[in-house]
């Protein structure tokens, strides 16, 4: 269980004005009902989340001091600082969970991807801003990992007035001859901190002397362009063997302006790992993915693709693409884009196998010359083609 973790919960505007999501205990308590369901799931025979009884019996004998109960629906839930899982909406591809606290009633929905916080009407949706993004800046941390199978959330937060608009990563060493290195579980832009969130783990199948590595992560900060609140998540369920994508679309009217996944949980007990994460069209971004059995996990996991959109008449990104190349197998292996058009900024970056499910992804880092290049190690065989792309915009 300790292989299995679930990417941050994306937490809405509204919450962070009544009570901070994702900064209190509340948001805490669930997320971490949530990973414990992600578990439950990812074990099941059925690839299914159980009954709500049953889950939150299974939430409750894993986390201790952690309070479960179950109700019928949010509006059902009346005691203080208890997780319930509700009856209602929970079903084999989605779970639905609330707990009430003295700031509000925080309602998590697994499909939505967000925690929210019930009444009033319901949570308050920000419209987007068309931008063009003023003061564009790559910041970045770097953090250290070094035990074997470590998993840890990593982030980069914008200062002030700025929000996030892409990110990336890199880290100070590529995988060893046996795969041993750092690989992203989750990809993504935070909404309520700000910032860019990547959760990796420090793959060691060996369980042996790990070679402690450092990951730098990115975050791409402006004024302006700020995406729709909710934004939109679409999830699927891969089980070992499996190759799934998820398609997150914009709604209509909207505008892509950077995407990213969440979810996977591989570690060297097995588990499903990303194969492609990229914009497809002007207002949609695909994920994809694939799983594998380990020593004793029977290997599933979910699979969230993210978009961010705007409220705009016509694409906002340009799309620059690395020659293919390929991934020899048990090699690691970069592509790198070309750099942005005349007068366009690169602000976010995607991926893609090409279709095989052979590599891991290493993830993408925004380069000085304003290019992006992508990184993969050919853990299971040879890749034939691996994809970078970069995502361009016009900024002041």
């Amino acid at each position: 269980m300790v292989a299995v973790i679930a990417g941050a919960l994306a937490c809405s505007p509204a919450a962070l004005a009544r009570g901070g999501a994702g900064h209190n205990s509340a948001t805490k308590k669930l997320e971490n009902a949530f990973k414990i369901a992600l578990y439950v799931r990812s074990v099941s025979k059925d690839g299914c989340y159980p009954p709500a009884k049953r889950l939150a019996k299974a939430i409750g004998k894993t986390k201790r001091g952690l309070r479960v109960g179950v109700a019928n629906s949010a509006g059902a839930v009346r005691r203080l600082n208890v997780v319930f899982v509700l009856r209602r909406g929970t079903t084999c591809n989605k779970v639905m969970m609330a707990l009430r606290a003295s700031s509000g009633l925080y309602v998590l929905n697994s499909a939505q991807g967000t925690i929210r916080i019930q009444g009033g009407g319901g949570p308050r949706i920000v419209p987007g801003k068309p931008g063009p993004p003023k003061g564009v800046r790559i910041l970045s941390r770097t953090f250290k990992m070094s035990a074997p199978d470590q998993l840890t959330r990593h982030e980069v937060l914008c200062p002030g007035k700025t929000y996030p608009i892409g990110g990336g990563m890199f880290v100070n060493l590529p995988p060893g001859p046996d795969g041993e290195g750092i690989y992203p579980h989750s990809y993504e832009r935070l909404g309520a901190q700000r910032g860019f969130h990547v959760s990796a783990v420090l793959y060691d199948a060996s369980h042996g002397s790990t070679t402690p590595r450092k990951i730098t992560i990115q975050a791409v900060c402006a004024r302006g362009l700020i995406p729709q609140n909710p934004t939109p998540h679409k999830t699927v369920f891969i089980k070992p063997g499996e190759t799934k994508s998820a398609t997150a679309r914009c709604p209509k009217g909207q505008q892509l302006i950077t995407g990213g996944f969440q979810r996977t949980n591989f570690a060297s007990d097995g588990g499903n790992y990303v194969t492609e994460s990229r914009a497809v069209g002007s207002n949609a971004w695909r994920v994809s993915g694939s799983a594998f059995t380990g020593t004793d996990f029977t290997g599933g996991g979910e699979l969230t693709a993210i978009a961010y959109c705007v409220k705009h008449r016509g694409p906002i990104l340009t799309e620059v693409v690395s020659t293919p190349l390929p991934v020899p197998a048990g090699t690691n292996a970069s592509a790198t884009t070309p750099t942005c058009p005349e007068d366009l900024r690169l602000t976010t970056a995607g991926f893609s196998l090409g279709g095989s499910r052979n590599a891991f992804y290493a993830g993408s880092s925004l380069n000085d010359d304003g290019t992006t290049t992508a990184n993969a190690f050919g853990y299971f065989g040879e890749v034939p083609a691996l994809t970078a792309y970069g995502y361009c915009l016009r900024a002041k």
